[in-house]
């Protein structure tokens, strides 16, 4: 007996995409006019209308709300283009949950635990480990700081130009959109802003990086405007970097977090406009 065979993910986003580019034409509204409200930008929008990536739920249900429609109404809708959502739960068997797709978990075993031999032997690995860690933290920071840059630039509005202590460290873009980190394409690329304090959005927009772009950082705020990326993670952390000559803001989004981590330790506060 042959039964209707399942929606594939790609026609099940492609239907979520085209229900909500018709919600949204007929609110009348253009993206960029709704990336203000629900802080996704307007080419990320794009994408999800038409069917290329599929967004969240939080990101849909904002879109919904947005466009003064009833998020419950297209639940299903994203739950059949999920790809890790499955109609039936993950299951207990034995103590260990099985996955979905009917797989076991893969164990999650420190190094050290297959090694034979007595304890005393696997302590000295676990010590020299965690210097070997340690080690590579320290490194890092220490290649993470470069020499100081030049006398700091008239102040930007809403916050200095220049680093206080005139320092400046190295800063890697990061694309958390795993197929826009290869290509340099207009679609890929990621702005950054003239000024931290007003809305992310393309009238604002000062110049385009890509994943893996590395720029000179000089001083971070904690206070900005807050910026959301397309895995719905947000922060107000900005960054001030020097691109082509000028001084500019990247999000602190666009960034991984660990090294975001890291600048905000090793950098100074953008001090405060006079």
């Amino acid at each position: 007996m042959t039964g209707r065979q399942p929606e594939s993910r790609a026609e099940a986003a492609r239907k979520l995409g085209d229900a909500l580019r018709d919600l949204q034409r007929q609110s009348g509204r253009p993206l960029r006019n709704l990336e203000a409200q629900v802080r996704i930008s307007d080419s990320s929008l794009s994408r999800y209308f038409r069917g290329e990536t599929v967004p969240t739920w939080p990101v849909v249900r904002d879109v919904c709300r947005a466009l003064g429609a009833d998020p419950s109404a297209y639940r299903a809708l994203w739950e059949a283009a999920v790809p890790g959502h499955q109609e039936t739960p993950a299951a207990a068997v034995g103590g260990d949950t099985v996955e979905a797709d009917g797989s076991p978990p893969l164990p999650h075993r420190a190094p050290w635990r297959r090694l034979r031999g007595p304890w005393p032997l696997r302590r000295i690995v676990t010590a020299v480990l965690a210097a070997v860690v340690a080690g590579a933290l320290v490194t890092g920071l220490w290649l993470l700081l470069s020499p100081q840059d030049g006398p700091g630039a008239t102040p930007a509005q809403g916050a200095a130009a220049g680093a206080s202590s005139g320092g400046s460290a190295g800063v890697l873009v990061h694309n958390v959109e795993k197929a826009c980190q290869e290509p340099r394409t207009h679609r890929c690329a990621l702005s950054l802003a003239y000024n931290p304090y007003r809305p992310y959005t393309t009238t604002n927009s000062a110049g385009r990086v890509w994943h893996r772009d590395l720029l000179q950082a000089r001083c971070t705020i904690a206070n900005g405007v807050t910026v959301t990326d397309e895995n719905h993670k947000h922060t107000s952390i900005w960054i001030q970097v020097t691109h082509n000559g000028q001084r500019l803001w990247l999000p602190g989004i666009r960034v991984r977090p660990g090294h975001l981590t890291q600048l905000t330790t090793v950098l100074p506060a953008c001090a405060p406009s006079a």
